[in-house]
């Protein structure tokens, strides 16, 4: 049962909504952990064991860090070490089942294994609570139902958002019941995202497939197309789906942690991955960038740096060398691919070049007087953002990095507007209009946000029949024009895949 299914937010949401209502609220968590088993039941089978085994190994892992540090019978770095080594163990449960999992099938070895849907996602939640427990900022959890409720809960368990225990804990275990407030508002979200995947992602998804099955056969201009279009449909998608995921959560008196800021609206690349995938990029930081950057011997080799080359070129050393983990953790994240490995090099490339560029280019921006905050400027630097983030994900799309790379010199050495006919694409100008619509009413949806406007509570302001008019429009668009009915391939929600 995926989430823009009608009958997720039809059927199993409302009568999840009515029974949690109905439980006492002391018993609501309880009556949530069993929800949330059921739905993971109902999409992996018997693939929820693996589930269940890494919620033991985590709260086993928070319950044996606990008691090393409450009952020590050494101290200091002794201690440390012990810890680390408690640590280590239950990181390499969890991290070994996703191993054994996503990319052992790239050797050839365990290639009739089907992943557990969400593996990728609560096993980096397993990685931050047990990390957190070591280094104190979390209390370990007493009660392994608490635990199975954080790795489980049902909104999020396929596509995120990554949270942390101390951001949803709390929310979890109280049993709130449901405000008015909370369900329209949790409802109104899960409408959004509708919007988006059925009206824009699942419209472009014919016109992605066909260039990048067959980009050989297509005109550079039209794969220009192809590869905008998988960047709208990807973005569309994903953020829709973490819209419905968010309200789903809200109606629960949940708060998740968002997931995308207006990424198109970022200054440049390193801006890109503060806005997008949000909690993939702070979970990144915390866990693999400070921890590396931090370690003495990333240190050591700073300091040689430094009495070879001086401070100016030292003070890059750590940073890049934490950077270049990130990325190659980000890339492997995604999937067993040289496709994703080159995806998340390109992005260190880019980024580390912008750390080093960063000074000299504010000095010569000073010097010549020029005010980047006008609009012109604001334009040029949008175009050229979206230029490097069509052409990472046109790569991140391609089935090899050499068919990536087809693609671009196809798309430098053979762009033809004039042959461009995008009705041969897989879509019809009926399509074309809609999505060029929804598009735009995504946009300036993002540009309202980008200006810290809330439409959701200026709505809220407005008299009832405003507001009911405002939402049946909505409910309409997707009832009348979104994609799905005869003629339409399921599209299934592209992030769950990793």
């Amino acid at each position: 049962m995926e989430y823009h299914l009608l009958t997720y937010s039809l059927l199993f949401l409302p009568v999840v909504i009515l029974l949690y209502q109905l439980t006492p609220a002391k018993l609501r968590w309880l009556f949530l952990l069993i929800v949330d088993y059921v739905f993971f039941f109902l999409i992996s089978k018997g693939l929820i064991i693996f589930l269940f085994v890494a919620t033991l190994a985590t709260y086993g892992t928070g319950r044996w860090l606990a008691y090393v540090t409450e009952h020590a019978t050494v101290k200091g770095k002794a201690l440390t070490k012990k810890k680390r080594m408690v640590l280590a163990t239950g990181i390499t449960i969890t991290l070994g089942m996703l191993i054994v999992f996503k990319y052992l099938r790239v050797f050839g070895i365990a290639t009739t294994l089907v992943a557990p849907i969400g593996i990728s996602y609560y096993t980096l939640q397993t990685i931050s609570y047990m990390t957190d427990v070591y280094r104190g900022t979390v209390k370990a959890e007493r009660n392994l139902a608490k635990v199975a409720l954080y790795l489980s809960f049902f909104p999020q368990i396929m596509e995120g958002p990554i949270s942390r225990f101390s951001e949803t804990a709390e929310a979890l275990f109280a049993g709130k019941g449901i405000e008015y407030k909370n369900l329209v508002f949790g409802y109104q979200r899960i409408l959004w995202g509708l919007f988006k995947k059925m009206m824009v992602a699942d419209r472009l998804a014919p016109v992605v497939y066909k260039v990048f099955s067959k980009p050989e056969a297509c005109d550079g201009a039209e794969v220009a197309v192809g590869a905008v279009c998988f960047t709208l449909q990807l973005y569309t998608e994903f953020s829709g789906c973490m819209d419905i995921i968010m309200g789903s959560g809200e109606i629960f008196g949940i708060t998740l942690p968002e997931n995308f800021r207006q990424p198109f609206f970022a200054e440049n690349a390193s801006d890109f991955w503060r806005r997008w995938h949000i909690t993939l990029g702070t979970w990144l930081k915390d866990y693999v960038f400070y921890p590396i950057s931090l370690a003495k011997p990333v240190k050591n080799i700073a300091k040689k740096v430094k009495k070879g080359f001086g401070i100016n070129v030292s003070k890059f050393v750590a940073p890049t060398i934490a950077l270049f983990f990130v990325w190659l953790s980000n890339g492997i994240w995604h999937g067993a691919g040289w496709t994703y490995l080159f995806y998340g090099m390109y992005y260190f490339v880019l980024i580390f070049l912008e750390n080093i560029t960063e000074a000299p280019l504010k000095q010569w921006i000073e010097k010549r007087n020029l005010h980047t905050d006008r609009f012109g400027w604001k334009i040029l630097r949008g175009i050229k953002l979206f230029i490097i983030v069509n052409i990472g994900e046109m790569f991140f799309r391609a089935s090899s990095v050499s068919q990536g790379f087809a693609m671009l010199k196809n798309i430098c050495l053979n762009f033809h507007v004039r042959s461009l006919d995008v009705t041969g694409l897989g879509t019809d100008h009926y399509e074309i209009l809609v999505v060029m619509m929804a598009i735009l009413i995504v946009f300036v949806v993002d540009v309202l946000h980008e200006k810290g406007i809330s439409i959701r509570e200026r709505i809220a302001s407005y008299h009832m029949p405003v507001r009911w008019c405002v939402w049946y429009a909505l409910i309409l668009c997707i009832v009348i024009l979104g994609a799905y009915g005869a003629g339409y391939t399921f599209v299934d929600m592209i992030y769950a895949a990793y």
